[in-house]
């Protein structure tokens, strides 16, 4: 069926987290902004969450809207408790848990890894201000007026998503996702999180080294300049070997089907095309 699952994503520069107490394990922000134009042409109205929230939100009877880390349902990150629309956007609070992903979050926000948000939704009713054959880039061309949502996340990487795959990006955006991956290997390199945070991490930036090598191939007029431009044009060139970044030696890829490597000399942890490592 069409439409039935589709994403957003809301930047930095749009929607930013409100608060983190790390200590009670409570997150609030904001999973959307209304009247914010994004890359598809939409518009979120006010209201638009109105129907879901009474039918499926935390104060709901059956309440089934999660919080999630990078749209997975493999990783919720808490429970909502708050969920609410205000003149800005929705409004969210959620109990994170104390399991371990729950814990690396804060750790994860608290060192600005996580500055974006994205909601998995399905469009109910909309208004179209724009014909589809008139619509051009910068128009609006719907508004969106009632959306069925199912889940918020909190996104460790700008629009490395699969399911918003990121297409006619400039130069300054992929600027934007190198330096994103630098973040995640510097928090890897200085953080105390957990091994299967820091391994998920490394396989997410490995997709995401990908993503850009994809772009940067396809468009001509693309120029970065910055230091993971050498680790993107590298990544094609591992099959069955790889140098390792700690040791600086030959070893087999034997993790390739996990997205990470393991040196069989020093154990060293590490993602394809990423001058990132660590030790378990």
């Amino acid at each position: 069926m069409k439409d039935i699952y589709s994403y957003k994503d809301f930047t930095a520069d749009q929607i930013l987290f409100k608060d983190v107490d790390g200590k009670k394990g409570i997150v609030t922000g904001y999973f959307a902004n209304f009247d914010s134009l994004d890359s598809d042409g939409d518009v979120i109205k006010k209201g638009a969450f109105d129907i879901t929230i009474k039918a499926t939100g935390p104060q709901s009877a059956k309440p089934r809207i999660k919080h999630l880390l990078n749209h997975d349902p493999s990783q919720p990150l808490g429970v909502l408790t708050v969920l609410k629309e205000d003149d800005r956007g929705l409004y969210y609070e959620s109990k994170l848990g104390n399991h371990a992903l729950g814990i690396d979050f804060v750790k994860m926000v608290e060192s600005n890894l996580i500055s974006e948000h994205s909601i998995g939704y399905q469009t109910k009713t909309f208004n179209q201000v724009t014909a589809w054959e008139d619509y051009k880039e910068g128009m609006v061309r719907r508004e969106l007026t009632q959306l069925k949502l199912w889940e918020g996340s909190s996104l460790t990487a700008w629009g490395a998503n699969s399911n918003t795959p990121l297409t006619g990006l400039k130069s300054i955006e992929i600027n934007k996702l190198l330096g994103k991956s630098e973040a995640i290997e510097k928090f890897c390199r200085d953080s105390k999180a957990t091994d299967e945070t820091i391994e998920t991490l490394l396989i997410y930036n490995k997709q995401l080294l990908q993503t850009i090598t994809e772009l940067t191939s396809k468009q001509s007029d693309v120029s970065i300049v910055t230091d993971p431009v050498e680790v993107v044009k590298d990544i094609d060139t591992f099959t069955k070997t790889i140098a390792c970044p700690s040791c600086f030696k030959q070893t087999y890829n034997t993790q390739a089907e996990k997205g990470f490597c393991k040196c069989h000399s020093c154990n060293a942890m590490f993602a394809a095309g990423s001058k990132l490592f660590f030790k378990l």
